[in-house]
């Protein structure tokens, strides 16, 4: 199997090991939609990848929150965004969403080890709701900021690769936009956050003048 990274597999193996931990075989076709003008469908891929044993494939019940655009943007002299305001639309968004039945695909330690990148997917109802979250925020910047996304980096590339290094990742986001080894811009997918929480959020990425968006 050609796993070039500019191949259809290694797009799939670049995103599930760089980008986010796992993601719905529906988001893993929006990705190649966004694209590819006529994209066939993904799913022969998805099963020969787990034939070679790269990725996992499983049918399950989840609740998650499908983010479709930012609540929140703010850059360096902006005013602060209103957080009692931030955390009432967050709360009020989960009494919208229901079960559904989805299949999820994630990367295997030999895909990790491949492409140089991790596999950390765990599969407690509770991180699965979160990082479904987290993966419609990088499959909306393929579909609206296709450039931006091919830069973004998960949660875990930035605590292995650039938190030692680096005081403005004290506070670990969900992704971030990495230009030439450097942090541009940072990105959290918001569940039931405070508004304490959305405030230190702010506060500490304004301290080091770096871009959030919150989804």
């Amino acid at each position: 199997m050609n796993i070039d990274s500019t191949s259809a597999a290694g797009i799939v193996l670049r995103e599930l090991t760089w980008c986010v931990r796992v993601l719905t075989t529906v988001q893993l076709q929006r990705i190649f939609d966004a694209h590819h003008e006529a994209s066939r469908s993904i799913r022969p891929l998805l099963r020969r990848l787990s034939a070679e044993r790269l990725v996992k494939l499983n049918r399950t019940a989840a609740v998650f929150y499908e983010a479709n655009e930012p609540i929140a943007l703010w850059k360096p002299g902006d005013a602060a965004p209103d957080f009692d305001a931030l955390a009432w639309q967050l709360e009020k968004r989960w009494r919208i969403v229901t079960t559904r039945r989805i299949t999820i695909c994630w990367a295997t330690s030999r895909a990790a080890r491949l492409f140089g990148g991790l596999a950390t997917f765990g599969r407690r109802a509770s991180q699965l709701e979160h990082d479904l979250g987290t993966a419609s925020v990088a499959v909306r910047l393929h579909e609206i900021q296709p450039d931006l996304a091919v830069e973004w980096v998960s949660e875990d590339i930035l605590r292995r690769d650039f938190a030692p290094s680096c005081p403005s990742l004290k506070k670990i986001p969900d992704g971030a936009i990495v230009r030439r080894g450097r942090v541009i811009r940072v990105s959290e997918f918001g569940g039931q956050y405070s508004a304490a929480r959305l405030r230190r959020f702010h506060l500490h990425f304004k301290k080091h003048r770096i871009p959030y968006d919150l989804w």
